[in-house]
């Protein structure tokens, strides 16, 4: 019996337009009208994924920062950082190769410069409106929830910089999205040890969780959850490790997934 929705956001619950329709708000208050809990899982930051909770009605903590934090009414319950120091140098390296470099501190997002990525993301979005490059003396002081270098031109600057990211250790994980862009966290942080933390602190079994998603740093989670879904729009490795790969994408394989597992509505 399921007893825990879990969900991913982007590409997930929406597409790259961002837009959260009713349909998804009117399913969260399905889930719950059924007795059962919904939260997030996500790669997110608090302040980029706040509103989002807030609109859907959660009653419960969610996952950010890919497993990183966890949140419950805005404020952090749990966060694991890293040290900033030893990512400088991956940083100048990305800087000098014109990627566009996101980093959190406390659930806060800045970023490195303005680059044309972050000036069209401010415009369509309103975000990223925080420019601090991090000087040596604070770098060696600071820690951060997580680290992003965006190669928005795919120019392969992103397969160059893994091989920086390889030489971290144990302290840091890093999740490569193909050949534009590169997430650095915590290394013992994924959504799968968010969630396995969250359920315990809700008194859930991961054999009664069903989690949606489409990316490759879902894939863990998507193989320890009771269920594992992958959206139509998801990767290829994501739908191999899948349980259950939904005939629709976004929010409407969401439903899918959850008339399907949750209320026994087959599709």
């Amino acid at each position: 019996m399921i007893r825990l929705v879990v969900s991913d956001i982007d590409g997930t619950l929406f597409d790259k337009d961002e837009i959260l329709n009713e349909e998804a708000i009117r399913l969260v208050g399905k889930i719950h009208a059924h007795g059962i809990s919904f939260t997030l899982a996500t790669g997110r930051v608090e302040c980029m994924a706040n509103h989002l909770a807030e609109r859907l009605g959660l009653r419960i903590p969610y996952v950010a920062c890919n497993g990183a934090t966890i949140v419950k009414d805005g404020k952090a319950l749990y966060r694991r950082q890293i040290r900033a120091w030893p990512l400088m140098s991956l940083i100048a390296d990305a800087d000098l190769s014109g990627c566009s470099i996101i980093y959190s501190q406390n659930g806060v997002e800045s970023v490195w410069r303005e680059t044309p990525y972050i000036l069209r993301q401010r415009e369509l979005f309103n975000r990223y409106g925080i420019m601090h490059p991090i000087g040596e003396d604070e770098g060696k002081k600071i820690h951060l929830d997580k680290l992003t270098i965006m190669d928005e031109n795919s120019s392969g600057s992103i397969f160059r910089l893994e091989s920086a990211c390889r030489m971290l250790g144990a302290e840091y994980r890093y999740t490569l999205y193909g050949d534009r862009a590169i997430e650095i966290v915590h290394g013992s942080a994924t959504k799968a040890t968010g969630v396995e933390r969250l359920a315990k602190m809700l008194d859930i079994k991961m054999e009664e969780v069903l989690f949606i998603g489409d990316h490759q740093n879902d894939i863990q989670l998507i193989t320890e959850a009771g269920i594992g879904v992958a959206v139509a729009n998801s990767t290829d490795d994501v739908k191999k490790a899948a349980d259950y790969i939904c005939s629709n994408g976004y929010m409407d394989g969401v439903a899918e997934a959850v008339e399907r597992f949750c209320f026994g509505e087959k599709t």
